[in-house]
């Protein structure tokens, strides 16, 4: 039973940031910015600093082509970002003790990794042409904003589950 919770919750919210998300967006109202929800990869970055990176890994591999192939046009690019994303959190997870602050700032500090790895390659490959001011201020910082409540809402019953899973 145990094994099914960590693979059920990564699911729940890829399922989550698709469709209940969409609703939500502040584009739908009017508004000139866009949040991007990156609640998997907070989850997997839970997973990488908690549990297990080789684990985390996987996860990342796995969803980043599930995310690749229901939601955008290019296969591998989300698959590649998360799993480099979450290489360097778990290498950097074996240099600093991780105790509730520094976990919060690697997760932070991952979801802007991830954000500017993408837009650098649909920058690369020609797909996005939206220049790096409005990527900032209408995408970033919101994206930053909604994902940090998130980050800080989940942190401690992640670190439980975690714990129950080991």
């Amino acid at each position: 039973m145990k094994r099914v919770i960590l693979p059920s919750i990564l699911f729940f919210f890829f399922i989550f940031e698709g469709t209940v998300m969409q609703i939500f967006t502040p584009e739908n109202y009017g508004a000139n910015m866009m949040l991007i929800p990156r609640f998997l990869i907070i989850i997997i970055v839970f997973i990488a600093l908690h549990k297990s990176i080789p684990l985390a890994i996987v996860y990342a591999t796995t969803f980043g082509l599930l995310y690749d192939i229901i939601y955008t046009d290019f296969i591998g690019i989300y698959m590649f970002t998360m799993a480099l994303t979450t290489y360097l959190v778990g290498q950097s997870a074996k240099v600093v003790h991780i105790n509730a602050i520094v976990g919060l700032v690697i997760a932070f500090v991952t979801v802007i990794v991830l954000d500017f790895q993408v837009y650098g390659i649909y920058m690369l490959i020609g797909i996005a042409d939206l220049p790096i001011k409005y990527f900032l201020f209408e995408r970033l910082i919101p994206s930053i904003v909604l994902n940090g409540v998130f980050l800080i809402l989940m942190y401690i019953p992640m670190r439980k589950v975690m714990k129950v899973v080991e």
